[in-house]
């Protein structure tokens, strides 16, 4: 009797054009996923909260058969083949039945995709063969001789992305800090710097231009030491609060929503004037025309800001930049070129109206640091020594300077200064009067690529530090496959150590009564300890479940519902109710097995698998007496089998047995009906036994707000730009240089003057990383408080001395204070204290295996020796080192560290893995920290991979990082 449930010739022809159509889509996913996280690699102050609510979205497409929410182009698909390549079957049937979805969907060109080729195999005779006996022609027919013309255009774009974001780890940092520290703040220089001249001007440029060479250099190297930044996405917002806490974080935030507001007027009121000027077109008109592309990039939440486009935009506003100084050049007048006006200089008298757009338009020209995070995402992934990351960026500002110079000298050159510093919007309307209209068409093209569309950077800025702050009560629908992935839930804000809670889906149950259930584990971690719970469900469960066992939960605030919508053994479709911030975690977009899968298996393990289906459970010994090979052989067979999800090990009261994944009952669904049930209001209902006695808190008001509500109040900001803007062009009272130098003394002043070297004095106590390049002076006591008080003097200056108008001098000495202030507190609570930082790391294999291990330990900043322990089934191998390569890693179970304290008050532990595509991701292990008496465990897999808790009293700290088994 033949062990085959069923034979190839029995399946109808049709049979891989289905599973085809399966696979295509989680090609389709993944590639889409994939194009939009490169889509958002240089958003300017990325949000975390947004970039995951950005996945959830691909998930929640996955779990709902819908597309996702953004298609791939064939160009994504040819881009990122190495990164599908994985769902792909072995099958050259499946392989041929996909090349011919393709065909038909995409056009192909046959050079055109190499990637696709070799992902698929188009180029073997196998897939050929299949091709030919599946639809009978051959297999170069899914592919076109000649592409239209828009699709040769999105190659050469594609083409030309490629090559840019293969640059050299130099070249990238250099190029893309260059295009953002360049902008629109250089329109107004020459109007700053017209009451002085602009040989004075170009001595303060350089002076300053200095200055920001070394707070460049200091936010460089405190990125460069961030785990967050090396290991996560690129969220500064996680820097700051990692080395200045919440307080740092606080002020952070105030500050980018301060400076997005009023660089936006300035920004709307620089277009506005510049295209009136151009085209005769009233300001308030294409002011409106502004605000209404903002506001149509903000409902379709994505504004592509690809590191390829930002390089080519910058690089042709730079080449706009030239042209304009070369026609500049073309009119200077030495009068003007030599025009002097400084305070004391040559008996001039002190007034402090000349000095009033200086300080803050420069130092505005000059900020880009808070977009460093974004190129050392990039950059740090290439050269981990972050060499040349500070390189590029300090010769990037340099360069910049002399740019800065460049222009001033062309244009102020060029225009009588008593015509420039009468100027209220940009310098290109001045210059245009001298040399010609030619100047208003570059000018306007400039001022599109420099102004609008930064402002739509900026309008996203500003929409999301709103956003992130409302409370929200989102609804998603989630797949999550049996022991393969995990909710994640946590508080958008609170306490360090806080809530967190993860869902795993164990499968069905049959419980008392014949009732299928559910089977879930909750893990539960709130400050210091983890809770395991198990939760059976047939339709719906809340968080009433839970308080009886786990009153501190009341206390939390938890809202959490479920909604059971299908269920096979597995997988689980939900619907997830819950204000917290929800994130997926684990395999999403992967094939789930079924038995037509089986034909995809060669025939050796298809028959093994067949035969362990009609057995139920089997050991290896089992199989080794079946196949009549050695266990060892048996074993690799049956690990092959485990890794495609085919079968799984457990445990059985000691010995290890194999059964089928592959689903075994009929899908459960809800009845009919129960749609209409799920939308009734549950928010009020009465307590009962469930419940244990307690009343489910109402959340709170604003996070039952909809959808639409929530982007209304994240978008008000906006909108009251646009009113004020609109009011000061009506009344003739906007002003493009003003608004920047009102910002560019409070706030950047704050956020890049004074945030790089208190960042830079705590990374050096606090970082995970010894950068390749350290600069030993840039850290000392006399650079940091040297630069430290050239920026808080300026903003007292200001407030005292320069400005006269009182709401921005109450607001300069308001700012001076409570920068004094929150730097006294940030020191009070440890923030430029020594930290102990303990790293697990592993990196995976093609399969998922993990192939290599190491472990560091540092104190203060620095590398420290520990005692460290190494535990294997077989037993225990020790060792004291700061660093090391774990043998044996795929077979650790857990690693002990005994570390000593010295003056450290904080402990941060980083438990992660990278995958093969050079991504980084929580290790699932479980953290026990050892302290006198005192034992506080953690889910590091819940915590996304890091713990930071403070440290009491003794000299050595033991903690324990538990791995978890196949």
């Amino acid at each position: 009797m033949s062990d085959s449930l069923f034979t190839r010739e029995e399946i109808a022809a049709g049979l891989p054009a289905r599973q085809a159509h399966t696979i295509l889509f989680l090609i389709e996913t993944r590639a889409g996923y994939l194009g939009s996280q490169s889509r958002q690699a240089m958003e300017r102050f990325p949000i975390e909260e947004a970039a995951e609510q950005r996945d959830l979205a691909f998930i929640e497409a996955f779990a709902l058969g819908r597309d996702p929410p953004r298609r791939p182009t064939i160009q994504d698909l040819e881009r990122y083949a190495s990164q599908w390549a994985s769902l792909v079957p072995e099958s050259p049937r499946l392989r041929a039945a996909i090349a011919r979805l393709l065909g038909q969907k995409y056009p192909l060109i046959r050079r055109a995709v190499p990637g696709i080729r070799t992902a698929l195999g188009l180029d073997e005779r196998p897939v050929k063969q299949a091709y030919s006996t599946l639809y009978l022609e051959p297999l170069d027919s899914i592919f076109v001789a000649r592409a239209g013309l828009l699709d040769r255009l999105r190659w050469i774009w594609a083409a030309m992305a490629e090559r840019l974001e293969s640059l050299p780890p130099f070249w990238t940092a250099f190029s893309l800090t260059l295009t953002e520290t360049v902008g629109a703040s250089i329109l107004a220089l020459p109007i700053a710097l017209a009451s002085i001249g602009p040989l004075a001007g170009i001595v303060l440029l350089l002076l300053l231009g200095a200055v920001n060479v070394l707070t460049i250099a200091c936010m460089t190297e405190a990125v460069t030491r961030s785990g967050p930044i090396r290991y996560g996405r690129a969220f500064v917002g996680r820097m700051v609060n990692d080395y200045l806490g919440s307080t740092g974080s606080v002020v952070l935030s105030v500050g980018v929503f301060a400076m997005c507001s009023v660089i936006l007027v300035a920004f709307y009121a620089g277009f506005s004037t510049t295209m009136e000027d151009a085209t005769g077109v009233p300001g308030s008109i294409w002011a409106l025309v502004l605000f209404l592309i903002a506001f149509f990039f903000l409902r379709r939440k994505s504004i592509s800001a690809t590191v390829a486009s930002a390089l080519i935009m910058g690089g042709i506003g730079l080449g706009l930049l030239v042209l304009l100084s070369l026609f500049a050049f073309s009119h200077l007048q030495l009068e003007n070129l030599l025009f002097v006006n400084v305070p004391f200089l040559a008996g001039r008298p002190f007034d402090p109206s000349i000095l009033r757009l200086i300080f803050g338009v420069v130092l505005g020209a000059y900020c880009g640091h808070l977009s460093l995070s974004n190129c050392a995402g990039v950059v740090l992934k290439r050269d981990p020594s972050g060499r040349s990351l500070i390189r590029g960026t300090t010769s990037a500002v340099g360069v910049a300077m002399v740019i800065y110079c460049i222009w001033v000298l062309g244009v102020n050159g060029a225009v009588a200064p008593q015509r420039l510093a009468s100027e209220s919007g940009t310098a290109l309307a001045v210059l245009a009067e001298k040399a010609g209209p030619v100047v208003h068409v570059i000018g306007s093209i400039y001022v599109v690529l420099a102004v609008a569309m930064v402002s739509v950077h900026f309008t996203f800025a500003l929409f999301n530090v709103i956003r992130e702050r409302l409370p929200a009560r989102q609804q998603v629908v989630v797949m999550l496959p049996r022991r393969r992935g995990r909710l994640h839930f946590r508080r958008r804000r609170g306490p360090r150590g806080g809530l967190c809670l993860g869902l795993t889906y164990l499968g069905l149950v049959e419980r008392p009564g014949g009732v299928l259930h559910s089977k879930f584990r909750l893990d539960i971690q709130v400050d210091d300890s983890v809770h395991h719970v198990e939760a059976f469900i047939v339709d719906h469960w809340d968080e009433a479940a839970l308080l009886n066992r786990f009153p501190e939960l009341h206390a939390q605030g938890v809202h959490l519902a479920l909604d059971l919508l299908d269920a096979t053994q597995e997988a689980v479709r939900l619907r997830v109710t819950t204000p917290l911030v929800v994130s997926y975690k684990g395999a999403w977009d992967s094939a789930r097995r079924h038995l037509t899968d089986v034909l995809t298996l060669p025939d050796d393990l298809r028959q093994l698998l067949n035969w362990v289906m009609r057995q139920g459970e089997v050991s290896a010994a089992e199989v080794s007496v079946r196949l009549g090979q050695n266990r060892e052989a048996a074993r690799s067979l049956l690990d092959e089998l485990i890794e495609q999800g085919f079968v799984e090990e457990i445990d059985r009261e000691g010995e290890r047995l194999f059964r089928s994944q592959l689903p075994e009952r009929r899908p459960y669904r809800l009845p009919e009906g129960v749609w209409e049930a799920l939308e009734k209001d549950e928010e009020n209902r009465e307590p009962n036994e469930k419940d244990g006695g307690f009343r489910v808190p109402r959340p709170p008001a604003l996070s039952r707000l909809g959808e639409r509500g929530r982007f209304l109040l994240s978008a008000s900001p906006l909108i009251m730009v646009f009113l004020v803007v609109e009011g000061l062009l009506i009344t003739g009272k906007e002003s493009f240089p003003g608004p920047l130098s009102l910002i560019g003394v409070i706030v950047v002043s704050l956020l890049a003057g004074i945030f790089p070297v208190l960042l830079l004095f705590s990374s050096r106590r606090k970082g995970e990383f010894v950068p390749g390049t350290v600069y030993r002076w840039l850290g000392t006591p006399v650079v940091i408080g040297s630069v430290y008080s050239l920026f808080l003097a300026s903003l007292f200056v200001h407030g005292l001395v320069i400005w006269r108008n009182p709401v921005s001098r109450g607001a300069a000495l308001l700012i001076g204070v409570s920068m004094l202030a929150i730097t006294f507190a940030m020191k009070r609570r440890g923030a430029f204290g020594p930290r102990v930082v303990v790293e697990m790391r592993q990196e995976l294999n093609e399969t998922g295996a993990v192939r290599r291990a190491s472990f560091a330990v540092a104190n203060g900043g620095r590398p420290v020796e520990a005692a460290v322990q190494l535990g294997y089934h077989e037993g225990e191998r020790r060792c004291r080192a700061a660093s090391g390569e774990v043998p044996n890693p795929a077979a650790l179970r857990y690693t002990i560290f005994d570390v000593p304290r010295h003056q450290s008050r904080e402990l941060k532990v980083i438990a992660h893995r990278m995958t093969p595509q050079g991504n980084f991701e929580a290790l699932p292990a479980l953290l026990e920290v050892y302290e006198g008496a005192k034992t506080a465990r953690f889910d590091l897999g819940l915590s996304r991979g890091q713990v930071l808790l403070p440290l009491s009293g003794g000299k050595m700290c033991r903690l324990k990082i538990e791995l978890p088994q196949r």
